[in-house]
């Protein structure tokens, strides 16, 4: 089943029926009620066109690593939508749609092999990697947060799932203590912010003294745990290759023609 249609709001209207919907891997879950994606199962999407084309061969867009970001801000028709406030998962969804609109679900990939150095092409139905959405292993709960006992402890800890904008302030955030002569780490500061309650208790003084004494068994299970509570697209293909006959696994690679097919 198509994961987009034809939309026919007034933004539609503006553009002349030039958009898609597009489903969304997550459901609009785990974003916070504020946030313009908050319980959007799908979303509405500008068909790609010369001016998308323009933003992704903008050299100075390329030279800064923001074309996917100015590409997504150019395309996503929510209000208020910023592209560095998206779940990667969504946001690869909504790259893969619009790739299938533009051109078609067939995407052509030339792979190396890892034995004897053979170039394999292989082609990944791209509408197949979208039908394929893994739910999350670990359950939410009804405010869309997770919960999990320890191991080692046996605490019930309460955490939510981080934004990407979040997750990179994490290294500012520890640089600029550091340089303060306070003393503290990329785990201790990820904690802090994922850390909703440890056996209920939600005060944050109390949650950093726990978070301080945290045993290496129960922070490793977190992170696992953490690692499990979104939602993915499978995109992992395995291809022979056709001189050695090895089979290789690994995961889809986003490859020069993947905007830019050739004909």
């Amino acid at each position: 089943m198509k994961k987009f249609d034809m939309g026919d709001g007034p933004v539609s209207q503006n553009l002349n029926g030039a958009t898609i919907f597009v489903k969304l891997p997550t459901g609009g879950l785990f974003y916070p009620e504020t946030h313009p994606l908050y319980e959007k199962e799908k979303i509405e999407v500008k068909m790609l066109t010369t001016k998308e084309e323009e933003i992704l061969t903008n050299v100075s867009y390329i030279d800064n690593g923001v074309v996917i970001e100015k590409l997504l801000e150019n395309i996503v028709l929510v209000e208020g939508f910023n592209a560095k406030e998206i779940f990667d998962i969504d946001q690869m969804a909504i790259m893969i749609a619009a790739r299938i609109d533009a051109y078609d679900e067939d995407y052509p990939v030339i792979l190396d092999c890892t034995s004897c150095s053979t170039e394999i092409k292989h082609q990944i139905n791209l509408q197949s990697v979208l039908d394929n959405i893994q739910q999350p292993e670990i359950e939410r709960t009804s405010h869309n947060t997770s919960i999990v006992e320890l191991p080692k402890s046996k605490k019930m800890v309460e955490y939510r799932v981080l934004l990407p904008v979040e997750l990179m302030s994490i290294e500012k955030t520890v640089e600029k203590l550091n340089s303060m002569n306070i003393k503290t780490s990329h785990n201790q500061e990820f904690y802090k912010r994922i850390i909703l309650s440890v056996d209920g208790e939600t005060d944050s003084q109390k949650i950093s003294d726990f978070i301080n004494n945290l045993k290496i068994k129960d922070s490793r299970f977190l992170l696992s745990a953490y690692q499990k509570s979104l939602p993915k697209l499978d995109t992992v293909f395995s291809t022979a290759c056709p001189a050695c006959g090895k089979v290789q696994e690994g995961g889809m690679p986003f490859q020069a023609n993947f905007f830019f097919p050739e004909f």
